[in-house]
């Protein structure tokens, strides 16, 4: 497996589900990196920590950094191309002949170091992915959102796209299908369940459906069927 860089919203949906175990185990398989950045760690760790929400989810996240599971990127050289991506980001779709702010600082540098290290981005926010992925669907979003007509500006577009290039994008409910897969969950395998499996798995992926993760219900149930259960 290669490099993982976490955005914010991937680990939170994962604190949420009481879940951040299950990356100890996850990266006790693999060779592969998990890393955050400076951003990140702020949203997730240095803010929480002073405030009574979510304090407890920072804590556990403070673990898993001391353990060395995740790890701290810092690259000063960084910040100049997230800062360049972050205004392009922010320039493509037009409501009203202004910009619409779509992205912070965290998930673009996220976004950046993924791009460098070529690694795979965790991200469970839907707008980030669907800009790498689907940026019409995105603009048909935003127009239901604000109700009035996006125009996108194609210019912007095609830069950020050649910035991209090929970065892979994996949601939260996806990795934590990938453990699945290895039987990192059997020991909630009980006898009070009808399909402890299929239940096992139908939990996973609406919890974090229901606490952070940007996943449809068909997405769901093509993992459901994907894994067979």
């Amino acid at each position: 497996m290669t490099d993982l860089v976490f955005d914010s919203s991937a680990l939170i949906s994962l604190a949420t589900n009481s879940l951040l175990p299950k990356l100890e185990e996850l990266k006790s398989k693999f060779n592969g990196k998990f890393l955050i950045t400076e951003s990140v760690k702020k949203e997730i760790l240095d803010h929480p920590l002073h405030s009574n929400k979510f304090k407890f989810e920072a804590i556990m996240i403070s673990n898993l950094l001391q353990q060395n599971i995740l790890k701290l990127f810092t690259n000063l050289n960084m910040e100049k191309k997230s800062m360049r991506l972050l205004d392009l980001c922010n320039n493509i779709f037009i409501a009203r002949g202004n910009p619409v702010k779509i992205l912070d600082r965290a998930e673009v540098e996220a976004l950046v170091l993924s791009i460098t290290s070529n690694a795979v981005y965790a991200v469970d926010e839907r707008t980030i992915r669907l800009l790498v992925e689907d940026p019409r669907k995105l603009s048909q979003l935003l127009e239901r959102k604000f109700d009035t007509k996006i125009i996108i500006d194609q210019k912007n577009l095609a830069a950020f796209k050649s910035e991209i290039k090929d970065v892979q994008i994996i949601r939260s409910a996806e990795l934590m299908a990938v453990a699945f897969e290895l039987g990192l969950f059997k020991e909630y395998e009980t006898k009070y369940l009808e399909n402890p499996r299929r239940e096992i798995l139908e939990g996973i992926l609406w919890g974090l459906r229901l606490r952070g993760c940007a996943i449809s219900t068909e997405e769901i149930y093509d993992i459901i069927k994907l894994e067979g259960v």
